[in-house]
């Protein structure tokens, strides 16, 4: 049924005054209007209400009360309003705000969300103390979160407790069972708290119940129109029923479908079987008025009334799909249909967002407003950072969740440190936090940070100590000391857990913030000052106004509790967005009528999103208490979909991979797709073709923004040829080796003077493990000499000492030990045969060799060196790792032959010019083996001195270049330095030259 002129009531002189104030002519079947998908809700809106009221008396628009279901629906209602030139505007409320739907209303005050989660917090906690089987008790915070949602749908859709209690579980699992003593709990807290006040929903019932009676007795003469609505909540279909019977009531739906034929219709209305179905809760709620779908008005036009007939079509119920080959000629020619539509089918998601971010950069240069709709923010985020390349900011509807904005993540830093001794990783990245320090000297305090970190990365320290400050102390210049002593005071109340009450947490928690951010958080830079921060401080105000809730609240559920509010909170801060590119929310789609739409992360799984797994209630049990079915939610998620997709112009986008597996597409694509190609008489392959070619282009532009307009020549491999004066003078032993496969680095290092940073987090990596068991067997060397104590305890009691103080991982402890343990014997053994040669031994022996032919110096430290009974030496390098072959220890790991040079020439400290008997590795690993290296031919010390003093020379030639990667054991093999080389940009196989540098 279409709008008529008839809709109205007209003016006459010799009307009574109801009939003066009347907006619809009187009927006697509830009146509802419906605008199709496509057309600008909020402006259809007002046009017809404008439309109703011209020659009208000013206020009588005024008397209009036109209640929407969106603060967003809200301001563009406004807007449209005022737009249209200066008048007396509607009441424009909210479905929700009863008390301003009805004033005078007598409601009891409302409970806090915040109150009602602390309760039924404490409630979980006493029954999982009661029960400890049923959950563990750090998920009392948690589970009441769930349990509090399902409150809110329990009392939302009009479910009395006792029908819980009375749900019959029969022989479901032992889990439905132990989630009714949960479910308990619900029907425990509604009976107490019933008493004091009423929670949000169930108030909100209370309240249209008593506006449905009040105006069922005395209906209002003004009208009263629920636009944007629908009913998907018991609440809100009953409000909806009771405004649609006022004699000056109305409904206006948004997204509805004229061109479902009646049969399914009324199928969808008289079956909950179908709640998948995007025009199923409409069907719900005409079935409940007790009106036909040809009752309905339609209001306004949607751009493209064959797109809407191809959607409608595409969108019906499974079993009816035949209707597809006998309904789909109808349509026309889809090439036509389709002519205003693109389908991007990208292979990951960072193509679809640039293919998604040209589409929007093309809007913006052709002046149209464009839209993104939908549900995966990864995406959104995505298509953000590729929009700021041109400077394009949207308005994002989305936001940003309270928890990752600067004072969300400065709050949670630091009540993630309260009560612990903060590791270096956590410690400095508050300290390195924007808000750390913002209202005072910031920058000494960054520069202070840094040489912290770079202390805790030289020292491996695992969690700082107050010995740890004070070694920090005594290295630190004076001007340092004053800000060493703040920190020191902040990690002493750091350390410490507030009382176990909300009050002691809070006030513990906000005096650490103000204590690290310098000041009162109300400043330029205070921590307060940003809208952000205002409303996180909204957050923490309302956790203060229920700080003398009595029950105990250990300081980890606190912070819980509040990382979960910031979590449901988001920052809208539109100040710097363009009001041309919008980012919405799925049911944001009907809310503004933009040129360009995009339905974005058009995935099964995305878009629709899997259902919420319900912990409390099966699928059997939300059907016999009422409550909406899981499909229900893909419901709702389709009528955005049938929205969105009718716009003026429309990008279907999707990717074949989200993440690391493959993508399913959404079943709305899919059924459009095959909808297409099912229909060759009407073109509609050739038409889903060209929508395909359009996301083509839409791709090949997006491949074009990282790819140069012209072919980049490789740079040559680095080979930086210093001046001789320039190159290094001393270099280790075991730096030798990296000469002769890396020169680069040995250029880095000694030349650039650049280090690598040791890691801020220590890991059980080789380094650590070389270094640990090398001291485990210097010392056991050391005590067995000293007096005969050769015992496998002996060995183990000093490895135990050494993995108590530097290895803190007790996993890591354990496995190395059970290594050790294995290879005991051998090492005792070993040891015992070492022992009974020797007349002296050192360990750990460190030394400098100068090669007055080159001025260069060779420094390096020996494991292990023995003088034997015949006064020769041995000389002994462990090996955690493998032993090197025979051409390794040729051509590159010199290091053993290097120890004997410096050895004969008496280099190493406490050991005189002696000749090297032996040499030998001794292997530590899974099978332990001593292999020695018999100096004779390429292996005599004499020649090693030669070809070490002929290689030196060659890097002090300044024709010789610093080559990186010259010749690494594997390919596969990373370097210190590659990044700085720029490995991966250079042709390796190509001709190097020397390059001179100053």
């Amino acid at each position: 049924m279409t709008e008529t002129g008839a809709t109205w009531a007209t003016r006459r002189g010799c009307a009574s005054p109801k009939a003066l104030l009347a907006m619809f002519e009187p009927s006697e079947c509830p009146r509802v209007f419906g605008v199709p998908p496509g057309a600008d809700f909020p402006r259809v809106v007002v046009e017809r209400l404008l439309d109703a009221h011209a020659g009208r008396s000013p206020e009588d628009l005024a008397r209009v009360r036109l209640l929407v279901n969106s603060r967003r629906m809200q301001r563009r209602l406004s807007s449209l309003f005022r737009a249209s030139g200066p008048r007396l505007l509607p009441r424009i409320l909210l479905v929700t705000e009863i008390e301003r739907i009805l004033p005078g209303i007598d409601l009891p005050r409302p409970v806090s969300r915040l109150r009602r989660q602390l309760e039924l917090a404490q409630l979980t906690a006493r029954l999982v103390d009661a029960e400890p089987d049923l959950a563990h008790p750090t998920a009392a915070i948690s589970l009441a979160d769930s349990l509090a949602s399902l409150l809110d749908e329990i009392q939302g859709e009009g479910v009395a407790p006792e029908q819980v209690r009375a749900l019959e579980i029969g022989d479901d699992s032992l889990h439905w069972q132990r989630s009714l003593r949960f479910l308990d709990i619900v029907g425990a807290y509604v009976e107490s708290v019933s008493e004091d006040g009423l929670d949000f929903e169930a108030r909100r019932r209370l309240g249209v119940e008593q506006v449905c009676a009040a105006w069922a007795s005395d209906p209002p003469d003004t009208p009263v129109i629920i636009a944007g609505s629908t009913g998907s909540r018991t609440t809100t279909r009953t409000l909806m029923c009771a405004v649609a019977r006022l004699p000056q009531g109305a409904l206006v739906l948004p997204g509805f479908d004229v061109d479902l034929p009646g049969p399914i219709w009324d199928s969808l209305g008289s079956s909950r079987d179908c709640e998948d179905h995007p025009q199923h809760r409409f069907a719900a709620l005409f079935s409940a008025l007790g009106i036909s779908r040809d009752q309905a008005v339609t209001w306004g036009e949607p751009p493209d009334k064959a797109r809407n007939r191809l959607v409608s079509l595409s969108l019906r119920p499974a079993q009816v799909t035949d209707q597809w080959l006998s309904e789909g000629p109808g349509i026309g020619d889809l090439r036509q249909v389709t002519s205003s539509m693109a389908l991007v089918e990208a292979s990951e998601s960072r193509e679809e967002a640039l293919a998604i971010a040209v589409a929007v950069r093309k809007a913006v240069q052709q002046g149209e407003r464009s839209a993104l709709v939908t549900r995966d923010q990864d995406l959104v985020r995505r298509v953000s950072a590729a929009l700021a390349r041109w400077n394009i900011v949207p308005d994002n509807s989305f936001g940003m969740q309270l928890s990752l904005t600067p004072p969300g993540t400065f709050l949670r830093q630091v009540g993630r440190l309260v009560g612990t001794s903060p590791r270096p990783e956590d410690l400095i990245a508050l300290l390195k936090h924007p808000f750390t320090r913002a209202a005072t000297d910031r920058g000494s305090h960054l520069a202070n940070t840094r040489q912290l970190e770079l202390f805790l990365r030289r020292n491996l320290v695992h969690t700082l100590t107050e010995t740890d400050l004070e070694g920090f102390a005594e290295e630190s210049p004076d001007g340092r000391r004053e800000w060493i002593g703040w920190l020191a005071s902040i990690l002493g109340p750091l350390g410490q857990l507030p009382d176990p009450t909300l009050h002691g947490a809070v006030t513990h928690h906000l005096y650490l913030a103000k204590a690290l951010s310098g000041g009162e958080g109300e400043g330029e830079n205070g921590l307060w000052a940003q809208t952000s921060g205002r409303l996180v401080r909204a957050a923490i105000d309302s956790i203060v106004e229920e700080s003398g809730f009595g029950e105990p609240v250990p300081f980890a559920d606190y912070l819980r509790l509040l990382e979960g509010m910031l979590q449901a909170e988001r920052d809208r801060d539109p100040s710097n967005a363009r009001p041309d590119v919008m980012v919405w929310g799925a049911r944001e789609a009907r809310v503004q009528g933009p040129d360009l739409v995009i339905l974005g992360g058009l995935n099964e799984g995305r878009w629709p999103a899997q259902p919420d797994p319900d912990p409390w209630l099966n699928r059997t049990m939300r059907r016999s208490l009422g409550l909406p079915l899981p499909e229900g939610q893909t419901g709702l998620a389709a009528h955005d979909y049938q929205q969105a997709i009718a716009a003026r112009r429309v990008v279907l986008s999707r990717s074949s991979r989200d993440g690391d597996s493959d993508a399913v597409p959404s079943r709305w694509v899919n059924r459009l797709t095959n909808l297409l190609e099912g229909l060759p008489g009407q073109f509609g392959p050739e038409a889903l073709d060209e929508m395909r070619r359009k996301g083509d282009e839409l791709l090949a532009l997006a491949g074009l923004l990282d790819r140069p307009a012209r072919a980049v020549k490789p740079e040559p491999r680095p080979a930086p040829s210093p001046p001789p004066e320039r190159r290094p003078k001393k270099l280790t032993v075991t730096e030798i080796q990296r000469l002769i496969r890396d020169p680069y680095a040995i250029y880095a290092r000694h030349v650039l003077g650049l280090r690598p940073l040791l890691p801020l987090v220590p890991e059980p990596d080789a380094r650590l493990k070389g270094t640990v068991f090398h001291a485990i067997l210097a010392a056991f060397a050391d005590s067995a000499f000293a007096d005969s104590a050769i015992t496998r305890q002996r060995l183990l009691d000093i490895a135990d000492e050494e993995f108590r103080k530097d290895v803190p991982w007790p996993a890591i402890r354990s496995h190395w030990r059970g290594h050790l343990e294995r290879i005991a014997d051998w090492l005792v053994s070993e040891e015992v045969a070492l022992r009974a040669g020797i007349k002296d031994r050192k360990t750990e022996v460190s030394g400098e060799l100068r090669l007055d032919a080159t001025g260069l110096t060779i420094s390096g430290k020996a494991d292990r060196i023995d003088r034997l009974s015949s006064g020769d030496l041995a000389i002994y390098d462990y090996k955690t790792g493998s032993i090197p072959s025979e051409p390794q220890i040729l051509h590159f790991d010199r290091q053993l032959l290097i120890e004997a040079v410096m050895a004969e020439r008496g280099a190493f400290e406490g050991v005189s010019e002696t000749p090297v008997r032996s040499v030998a590795h001794i292997s530590i690993g899974r099978s332990p083996k001593r292999k020695a290296i018999r100096l004779e031919g390429s292996f005599e010390t004499a020649t090693v001195h030669a070809e070490l003093t002929e290689l030196l020379k060659k890097f002090l030639d300044p024709g010789t270049g610093y080559i990186s990667r010259r010749a690494m054991e594997r390919m596969r093999f990373q370097g210190d330095y590659d990044h700085l080389a720029r490995f991966g940009e250079w042709d390796a196989s190509a001709t190097t030259r020397p390059q001179p540098v100053k």
